[in-house]
Protein backbone atom coordinates (compact mmCIF):
# COMPACT_ATOMS: atom_id res chain seq x y z
CA UNK A 1 0.00 0.00 0.00
CA UNK A 2 1.11 3.55 -0.67
CA UNK A 3 2.61 5.43 2.21
CA UNK A 4 0.62 8.41 3.49
CA UNK A 5 2.42 11.50 4.73
CA UNK A 6 1.55 14.68 6.52
CA UNK A 7 1.68 16.53 3.20
CA UNK A 8 -0.96 14.35 1.56
CA UNK A 9 -3.88 16.09 3.35
CA UNK A 10 -5.62 12.71 3.52
CA UNK A 11 -7.81 12.08 6.54
CA UNK A 12 -9.04 8.60 5.54
CA UNK A 13 -6.20 6.19 4.76
CA UNK A 14 -6.02 2.99 2.76
CA UNK A 15 -2.57 2.30 4.22
CA UNK A 16 -1.76 1.35 7.80
CA UNK A 17 0.87 2.73 10.20
CA UNK A 18 4.56 2.10 9.57
CA UNK A 19 5.77 2.41 13.17
CA UNK A 20 4.28 1.29 16.47
CA UNK A 21 5.12 1.81 20.12
CA UNK A 22 3.80 -1.20 22.02
CA UNK A 23 3.62 -1.80 25.77
CA UNK A 24 2.59 -5.34 26.72
CA UNK A 25 2.81 -4.60 30.46
CA UNK A 26 3.07 -1.66 32.84
CA UNK A 27 4.67 -3.78 35.57
CA UNK A 28 8.30 -3.17 36.49
CA UNK A 29 10.85 -5.02 38.60
CA UNK A 30 12.62 -1.80 39.70
CA UNK A 31 11.51 1.30 41.57
CA UNK A 32 13.75 4.00 40.13
CA UNK A 33 13.80 7.30 41.98
CA UNK A 34 13.63 9.41 38.81
CA UNK A 35 10.58 7.63 37.36
CA UNK A 36 7.03 8.96 37.61
CA UNK A 37 5.88 5.41 38.30
CA UNK A 38 6.52 5.71 42.05
CA UNK A 39 4.49 8.91 42.27
CA UNK A 40 1.54 7.41 40.37
CA UNK A 41 1.56 4.32 42.59
CA UNK A 42 1.51 6.45 45.74
CA UNK A 43 -1.46 8.36 44.33
CA UNK A 44 -3.34 5.15 43.53
CA UNK A 45 -3.26 5.94 39.81
CA UNK A 46 -1.25 3.00 38.52
CA UNK A 47 -2.81 -0.44 38.50
CA UNK A 48 -0.55 -3.30 37.42
CA UNK A 49 -1.76 -4.66 34.08
CA UNK A 50 -0.72 -6.93 31.26
CA UNK A 51 -1.92 -6.83 27.67
CA UNK A 52 -4.64 -9.48 27.20
CA UNK A 53 -3.69 -12.08 24.63
CA UNK A 54 -6.80 -11.15 22.62
CA UNK A 55 -5.43 -7.63 22.19
CA UNK A 56 -2.02 -8.89 21.11
CA UNK A 57 -3.66 -11.21 18.58
CA UNK A 58 -5.60 -8.27 17.16
CA UNK A 59 -2.41 -6.23 16.97
CA UNK A 60 -0.51 -9.09 15.31
CA UNK A 61 -3.19 -9.71 12.68
CA UNK A 62 -4.38 -6.16 11.92
CA UNK A 63 -1.39 -3.88 12.55
CA UNK A 64 1.85 -5.88 12.47
CA UNK A 65 1.66 -6.69 8.71
CA UNK A 66 1.81 -2.95 7.90
CA UNK A 67 4.76 -2.10 10.11
CA UNK A 68 8.34 -1.39 9.16
CA UNK A 69 9.40 -1.02 12.78
CA UNK A 70 8.07 -1.73 16.26
CA UNK A 71 9.37 -0.48 19.59
CA UNK A 72 8.56 -2.37 22.76
CA UNK A 73 8.65 -0.17 25.85
CA UNK A 74 9.59 3.44 26.33
CA UNK A 75 5.98 4.61 26.04
CA UNK A 76 4.73 3.69 29.52
CA UNK A 77 6.21 2.90 32.94
CA UNK A 78 6.71 -0.82 32.44
CA UNK A 79 9.59 -3.21 31.92
CA UNK A 80 8.39 -5.25 28.96
CA UNK A 81 10.41 -8.35 29.87
CA UNK A 82 8.18 -8.73 32.94
CA UNK A 83 5.17 -9.71 30.84
CA UNK A 84 4.29 -13.36 31.42
CA UNK A 85 3.79 -13.86 27.66
CA UNK A 86 6.78 -11.76 26.53
CA UNK A 87 8.72 -14.64 24.96
CA UNK A 88 5.67 -15.77 22.98
CA UNK A 89 4.97 -12.20 21.82
CA UNK A 90 8.57 -11.70 20.76
CA UNK A 91 8.68 -14.98 18.87
CA UNK A 92 5.53 -14.00 16.96
CA UNK A 93 6.88 -10.57 16.02
CA UNK A 94 10.39 -11.78 15.15
CA UNK A 95 8.95 -14.01 12.41
CA UNK A 96 7.81 -10.91 10.54
CA UNK A 97 10.02 -8.73 8.35
CA UNK A 98 9.94 -5.83 10.79
CA UNK A 99 12.65 -3.94 12.67
CA UNK A 100 12.42 -4.45 16.43
CA UNK A 101 13.55 -2.09 19.20
CA UNK A 102 13.44 -2.81 22.92
CA UNK A 103 13.65 -0.20 25.69
CA UNK A 104 14.64 -2.01 28.86
CA UNK A 105 16.52 -1.75 32.14
CA UNK A 106 18.19 -4.98 30.98
CA UNK A 107 18.11 -6.76 34.32
CA UNK A 108 15.75 -9.54 33.18
CA UNK A 109 17.75 -10.57 30.13
CA UNK A 110 18.97 -14.17 30.31
CA UNK A 111 21.64 -15.67 28.07
CA UNK A 112 18.90 -17.43 26.07
CA UNK A 113 16.91 -14.23 25.59
CA UNK A 114 20.02 -12.32 24.52
CA UNK A 115 20.88 -14.92 21.88
CA UNK A 116 17.33 -15.04 20.50
CA UNK A 117 17.03 -11.25 20.33
CA UNK A 118 20.44 -10.67 18.79
CA UNK A 119 19.67 -13.35 16.17
CA UNK A 120 16.48 -11.43 15.34
CA UNK A 121 18.46 -8.20 14.85
CA UNK A 122 16.95 -6.37 17.82
CA UNK A 123 18.04 -2.83 18.63
CA UNK A 124 18.57 -2.86 22.41
CA UNK A 125 18.08 0.43 24.23
CA UNK A 126 19.36 0.05 27.78
CA UNK A 127 18.77 2.84 30.26
CA UNK A 128 20.94 3.96 33.15
CA UNK A 129 21.55 7.08 35.23
CA UNK A 130 24.98 6.38 36.68
CA UNK A 131 28.35 4.97 35.71
CA UNK A 132 29.46 3.87 39.20
CA UNK A 133 27.96 1.50 41.73
CA UNK A 134 27.07 4.43 43.97
CA UNK A 135 25.36 6.63 41.36
CA UNK A 136 23.62 3.80 39.46
CA UNK A 137 22.32 1.97 42.52
CA UNK A 138 21.14 5.22 44.17
CA UNK A 139 18.64 5.61 41.33
CA UNK A 140 17.91 2.05 40.22
CA UNK A 141 18.28 0.07 43.44
CA UNK A 142 19.82 -2.75 41.42
CA UNK A 143 23.40 -4.06 41.40
CA UNK A 144 25.53 -2.15 38.90
CA UNK A 145 27.79 -5.16 38.32
CA UNK A 146 24.78 -7.26 37.25
CA UNK A 147 23.64 -4.58 34.80
CA UNK A 148 27.14 -4.17 33.38
CA UNK A 149 27.56 -7.93 32.88
CA UNK A 150 24.31 -8.09 30.91
CA UNK A 151 25.46 -5.22 28.67
CA UNK A 152 28.79 -6.99 28.10
CA UNK A 153 27.05 -10.27 27.19
CA UNK A 154 24.75 -8.49 24.74
CA UNK A 155 27.62 -6.64 23.06
CA UNK A 156 29.68 -9.84 22.82
CA UNK A 157 26.76 -11.73 21.24
CA UNK A 158 26.22 -8.82 18.85
CA UNK A 159 29.83 -9.16 17.67
CA UNK A 160 29.48 -12.92 17.23
CA UNK A 161 26.28 -12.43 15.19
CA UNK A 162 27.39 -9.31 13.32
CA UNK A 163 25.36 -10.40 10.29
CA UNK A 164 22.09 -10.04 12.25
CA UNK A 165 22.25 -6.23 12.33
CA UNK A 166 21.60 -6.11 16.10
CA UNK A 167 22.59 -2.88 17.86
CA UNK A 168 23.18 -1.95 21.48
CA UNK A 169 22.45 1.60 22.64
CA UNK A 170 22.60 3.33 26.00
CA UNK A 171 20.13 5.96 27.18
CA UNK A 172 21.26 8.29 29.96
CA UNK A 173 18.91 10.64 31.85
CA UNK A 174 21.03 13.62 32.89
CA UNK A 175 20.43 15.48 36.14
CA UNK A 176 22.51 17.54 38.58
CA UNK A 177 23.49 14.33 40.36
CA UNK A 178 25.10 12.68 37.35
CA UNK A 179 25.85 15.35 34.72
CA UNK A 180 29.56 15.27 35.58
CA UNK A 181 29.64 11.55 34.70
CA UNK A 182 28.85 12.02 30.99
CA UNK A 183 32.47 11.77 29.83
CA UNK A 184 32.97 8.61 31.88
CA UNK A 185 29.75 7.28 30.32
CA UNK A 186 31.15 7.77 26.82
CA UNK A 187 34.46 6.10 27.63
CA UNK A 188 32.61 3.16 29.18
CA UNK A 189 30.35 2.90 26.11
CA UNK A 190 33.32 2.89 23.74
CA UNK A 191 35.03 0.13 25.73
CA UNK A 192 31.88 -2.01 25.76
CA UNK A 193 31.27 -1.66 22.02
CA UNK A 194 28.06 0.38 22.33
CA UNK A 195 26.66 1.64 19.02
CA UNK A 196 24.96 4.81 20.20
CA UNK A 197 24.53 6.89 23.36
CA UNK A 198 21.53 9.16 23.84
CA UNK A 199 21.59 11.70 26.67
CA UNK A 200 18.32 13.38 27.59
CA UNK A 201 17.09 15.63 30.37
CA UNK A 202 15.75 14.50 33.71
CA UNK A 203 12.18 15.80 34.11
CA UNK A 204 11.17 16.36 37.76
CA UNK A 205 7.77 15.06 38.77
CA UNK A 206 7.89 16.16 42.41
CA UNK A 207 8.66 19.55 43.89
CA UNK A 208 11.43 17.92 45.95
CA UNK A 209 13.19 17.03 42.66
CA UNK A 210 13.19 20.58 41.26
CA UNK A 211 16.87 21.33 41.89
CA UNK A 212 17.92 18.11 40.15
CA UNK A 213 16.79 19.60 36.84
CA UNK A 214 19.61 21.02 34.74
CA UNK A 215 17.41 24.06 34.18
CA UNK A 216 18.97 25.29 37.44
CA UNK A 217 22.52 24.35 36.39
CA UNK A 218 22.67 25.64 32.82
CA UNK A 219 26.32 26.65 32.66
CA UNK A 220 27.47 23.32 34.09
CA UNK A 221 25.19 21.42 31.73
CA UNK A 222 26.38 23.32 28.65
CA UNK A 223 30.02 22.81 29.66
CA UNK A 224 29.57 19.06 30.14
CA UNK A 225 27.60 18.66 26.91
CA UNK A 226 30.38 20.47 25.04
CA UNK A 227 33.01 18.18 26.56
CA UNK A 228 30.91 15.15 25.67
CA UNK A 229 30.61 16.32 22.07
CA UNK A 230 34.39 16.71 21.74
CA UNK A 231 35.08 13.34 23.38
CA UNK A 232 32.52 11.55 21.20
CA UNK A 233 34.34 12.86 18.14
CA UNK A 234 37.66 11.57 19.49
CA UNK A 235 36.17 8.16 20.31
CA UNK A 236 34.27 8.03 17.00
CA UNK A 237 31.15 7.24 19.02
CA UNK A 238 27.67 8.20 17.88
CA UNK A 239 26.21 10.41 20.64
CA UNK A 240 22.99 12.41 20.87
CA UNK A 241 23.01 15.39 23.20
CA UNK A 242 20.36 17.89 24.33
CA UNK A 243 20.62 21.33 22.79
CA UNK A 244 22.61 23.78 24.90
CA UNK A 245 20.64 26.04 27.21
CA UNK A 246 20.32 29.65 26.17
CA UNK A 247 22.01 31.71 28.89
CA UNK A 248 21.12 35.38 29.32
CA UNK A 249 20.81 37.22 26.03
CA UNK A 250 23.39 35.18 24.16
CA UNK A 251 21.79 35.09 20.73
CA UNK A 252 24.78 33.33 19.16
CA UNK A 253 23.30 30.06 20.39
CA UNK A 254 19.78 30.80 19.12
CA UNK A 255 20.24 28.38 16.23
CA UNK A 256 20.27 25.51 18.76
CA UNK A 257 16.94 26.54 20.20
CA UNK A 258 14.77 27.05 17.15
CA UNK A 259 13.30 23.59 17.60
CA UNK A 260 13.05 23.53 21.40
CA UNK A 261 9.41 24.47 21.74
CA UNK A 262 8.09 23.26 18.42
CA UNK A 263 5.87 25.62 16.45
CA UNK A 264 2.69 24.35 14.81
CA UNK A 265 4.24 25.57 11.54
CA UNK A 266 6.51 22.50 11.75
CA UNK A 267 4.54 19.54 10.41
CA UNK A 268 3.65 16.46 12.42
CA UNK A 269 3.80 13.10 10.64
CA UNK A 270 2.58 10.73 13.34
CA UNK A 271 -1.19 10.63 12.61
CA UNK A 272 -0.36 9.23 9.17
CA UNK A 273 2.55 6.97 10.02
CA UNK A 274 2.57 5.76 13.62
CA UNK A 275 0.48 4.41 16.46
CA UNK A 276 0.96 3.71 20.16
CA UNK A 277 -0.76 0.80 21.91
CA UNK A 278 -0.66 0.21 25.65
CA UNK A 279 -1.23 -2.81 27.86
CA UNK A 280 -5.00 -2.16 28.01
CA UNK A 281 -5.39 -2.11 24.24
CA UNK A 282 -5.80 1.66 24.08
CA UNK A 283 -4.74 3.10 20.72
CA UNK A 284 -3.05 6.52 20.81
CA UNK A 285 -1.56 8.55 17.95
CA UNK A 286 2.00 8.54 19.38
CA UNK A 287 3.87 8.13 22.65
CA UNK A 288 3.68 11.88 23.45
CA UNK A 289 0.02 11.82 24.42
CA UNK A 290 -2.34 9.60 26.40
CA UNK A 291 -5.39 10.74 24.41
CA UNK A 292 -7.24 7.57 23.40
CA UNK A 293 -8.40 7.13 19.80
CA UNK A 294 -10.06 3.77 20.46
CA UNK A 295 -9.55 0.39 22.12
CA UNK A 296 -8.68 -2.93 20.49
CA UNK A 297 -10.83 -4.84 23.01
CA UNK A 298 -13.94 -3.13 21.66
CA UNK A 299 -13.14 -2.27 18.06
CA UNK A 300 -11.16 -3.32 15.01
CA UNK A 301 -8.06 -1.30 14.25
CA UNK A 302 -9.33 -0.24 10.83
CA UNK A 303 -12.40 1.30 12.48
CA UNK A 304 -10.13 3.26 14.84
CA UNK A 305 -7.52 4.23 12.22
CA UNK A 306 -10.17 5.79 9.98
CA UNK A 307 -12.55 6.75 12.75
CA UNK A 308 -13.89 10.18 13.68
CA UNK A 309 -11.09 11.00 16.12
CA UNK A 310 -8.25 10.14 13.77
CA UNK A 311 -9.88 12.04 10.92
CA UNK A 312 -10.25 15.11 13.14
CA UNK A 313 -6.65 14.81 14.28
CA UNK A 314 -5.36 14.63 10.70
CA UNK A 315 -7.45 17.66 9.71
CA UNK A 316 -6.24 19.79 12.58
CA UNK A 317 -2.74 18.69 13.62
CA UNK A 318 -0.96 20.87 11.04
CA UNK A 319 -3.55 23.66 11.06
CA UNK A 320 -3.20 26.98 12.94
CA UNK A 321 -5.41 25.52 15.71
CA UNK A 322 -4.34 21.94 16.47
CA UNK A 323 -5.95 19.91 19.23
CA UNK A 324 -4.81 20.89 22.70
CA UNK A 325 -2.55 17.88 23.26
CA UNK A 326 -0.67 18.60 20.00
CA UNK A 327 0.32 22.18 20.77
CA UNK A 328 3.94 22.89 21.73
CA UNK A 329 4.83 19.24 21.06
CA UNK A 330 8.55 18.45 20.90
CA UNK A 331 7.90 15.58 18.45
CA UNK A 332 6.95 17.84 15.54
CA UNK A 333 9.08 17.64 12.44
CA UNK A 334 10.64 14.28 13.33
CA UNK A 335 10.05 11.69 10.62
CA UNK A 336 9.98 8.02 11.44
CA UNK A 337 13.05 7.23 9.36
CA UNK A 338 15.00 9.93 11.21
CA UNK A 339 17.53 8.86 13.85
CA UNK A 340 16.93 12.09 15.80
CA UNK A 341 15.85 11.29 19.35
CA UNK A 342 12.64 12.80 20.59
CA UNK A 343 13.81 14.38 23.84
CA UNK A 344 16.46 16.92 22.84
CA UNK A 345 14.48 19.87 24.10
CA UNK A 346 16.22 22.30 26.48
CA UNK A 347 13.22 24.59 26.90
CA UNK A 348 12.53 25.02 30.60
CA UNK A 349 8.79 25.43 30.03
CA UNK A 350 8.65 21.82 28.89
CA UNK A 351 11.30 20.42 31.22
CA UNK A 352 9.47 21.85 34.24
CA UNK A 353 5.96 21.35 32.88
CA UNK A 354 5.05 18.82 35.59
CA UNK A 355 5.93 21.07 38.54
CA UNK A 356 5.78 24.53 36.95
CA UNK A 357 8.27 27.35 36.64
CA UNK A 358 9.48 29.42 39.59
CA UNK A 359 7.17 32.20 38.47
CA UNK A 360 3.44 32.79 38.02
CA UNK A 361 2.15 31.07 34.92
CA UNK A 362 -1.21 30.55 33.24
CA UNK A 363 -0.20 27.25 31.69
CA UNK A 364 -3.34 25.24 30.99
CA UNK A 365 -1.67 21.84 31.61
CA UNK A 366 -0.23 23.12 34.89
CA UNK A 367 -3.66 24.36 35.96
CA UNK A 368 -5.03 20.85 35.34
CA UNK A 369 -2.24 19.35 37.45
CA UNK A 370 -3.02 21.76 40.29
CA UNK A 371 -6.66 20.65 40.17
CA UNK A 372 -5.47 17.03 40.24
CA UNK A 373 -3.40 17.58 43.39
CA UNK A 374 -6.28 19.44 45.07
CA UNK A 375 -8.48 16.41 44.41
CA UNK A 376 -5.84 14.09 45.83
CA UNK A 377 -5.96 16.05 49.09
CA UNK A 378 -9.58 14.99 49.73
CA UNK A 379 -10.86 11.42 50.33
CA UNK A 380 -13.70 11.83 47.82
CA UNK A 381 -11.43 13.44 45.23
CA UNK A 382 -8.86 10.67 45.57
CA UNK A 383 -11.61 8.10 45.04
CA UNK A 384 -13.03 9.86 41.98
CA UNK A 385 -9.74 10.89 40.35
CA UNK A 386 -8.96 7.62 38.49
CA UNK A 387 -12.38 7.75 36.79
CA UNK A 388 -12.00 11.45 36.00
CA UNK A 389 -8.56 10.94 34.47
CA UNK A 390 -9.84 8.02 32.44
CA UNK A 391 -12.72 10.13 31.15
CA UNK A 392 -10.27 12.89 30.26
CA UNK A 393 -8.05 10.48 28.31
CA UNK A 394 -10.95 9.03 26.36
CA UNK A 395 -13.10 12.11 25.86
CA UNK A 396 -11.96 15.28 27.58
CA UNK A 397 -8.51 15.62 25.99
CA UNK A 398 -10.01 15.25 22.53
CA UNK A 399 -13.22 17.25 22.70
CA UNK A 400 -14.13 19.02 25.94
CA UNK A 401 -10.75 20.60 26.72
CA UNK A 402 -10.22 21.43 23.07
CA UNK A 403 -13.56 23.23 22.98
CA UNK A 404 -12.75 25.09 26.19
CA UNK A 405 -9.38 26.22 24.90
CA UNK A 406 -10.91 27.42 21.62
CA UNK A 407 -13.99 29.14 23.08
CA UNK A 408 -12.59 32.72 22.65
CA UNK A 409 -12.24 32.15 18.88
CA UNK A 410 -15.66 30.51 18.75
CA UNK A 411 -17.25 33.42 20.63
CA UNK A 412 -15.52 35.98 18.41
CA UNK A 413 -16.84 34.26 15.29
CA UNK A 414 -20.37 34.18 16.72
CA UNK A 415 -20.25 37.89 17.58
CA UNK A 416 -18.89 38.71 14.12
CA UNK A 417 -21.68 36.70 12.49
CA UNK A 418 -24.34 38.45 14.57
CA UNK A 419 -22.88 41.85 13.67
CA UNK A 420 -23.00 40.99 9.99
CA UNK A 421 -26.64 39.91 10.27
CA UNK A 422 -27.55 43.13 12.03
CA UNK A 423 -25.75 45.19 9.40
CA UNK A 424 -27.57 43.34 6.66
CA UNK A 425 -30.95 43.83 8.39
CA UNK A 426 -30.35 47.58 8.75
CA UNK A 427 -29.71 47.85 5.03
Amino acid sequence: MAQSTADSKQVALASGPLFAWVAVTNRCNLDCSHCQRGLLKSQGLLEAREMPWKVFETFASEILPHLKRIQFGGSNFGEQLMASHWDTCFERVSKQKVGISLVSNGTLLSAERIKAMVAAGVEFNFSLEGTTEESYEAVRGCKFTKFLNIIKQTCEEKIIRADSGARVNLGFTASRNNIEEVTKLLRMAAQLGIDRVTITHFVPWRETQRQLSLVYHKELANRMFERAERLASELELLVDLPRPFRIGNNMEESKYHEGDLKSVSIPCYHPWQSVSINERGDVMPCCATSAVMGNLMRSTFSAIWNGRKYEKLRRTVNSPRPLIFCRDCAFRGIELQSREPLSFCSDERLLLAAIGLDMPTNSFPLTLRKIKYRLLDTPLGKKLLPSLLEYYRRHGAFTIMDTMSNWPDFLAKRVSRLNRKRASAQK
